[in-house]
């Protein structure tokens, strides 16, 4: 029953303590002015996500891109269809010889 008595006890000391308690005065405009702050931050975010992007780079980037290009299609000219067929004709075993042979 001795535990119960020093339950009891610290129970009122709880409810004591929440009475003396006060109230918190706010703004009225408090939720207004956090949320106005967060838009402005991710406005901020937002902005310098592509900001490293700047005209010099996207410039540069468009060079590369072209001269890649350029690069490609040149080494595409080179080489032509017909190699191309012979050489897989030949790797697959699938040309004819033009070589006569020995029973023909």
């Amino acid at each position: 029953m001795k535990t119960n008595v020093e339950m009891n006890k610290k129970v009122k000391d709880t409810f004591d303590s929440i009475e003396s308690i006060n109230e918190v005065k706010v703004s009225p405009f408090l939720k207004e002015n956090v949320m106005h702050k967060i838009r402005n931050a991710s406005e901020d975010i937002q902005d310098a996500t592509w900001s490293w992007f700047t005209p010099k780079l996207q410039m540069a980037t468009l060079v590369c891109v072209v001269v890649l290009n350029f690069m490609a299609f040149n080494n595409l000219k080179e080489t032509t269809y017909d190699t191309n067929v012979s050489n897989f004709a030949k790797s697959y075993g699938l040309s004819t010889s033009t070589e006569s042979s020995i029973l023909n």
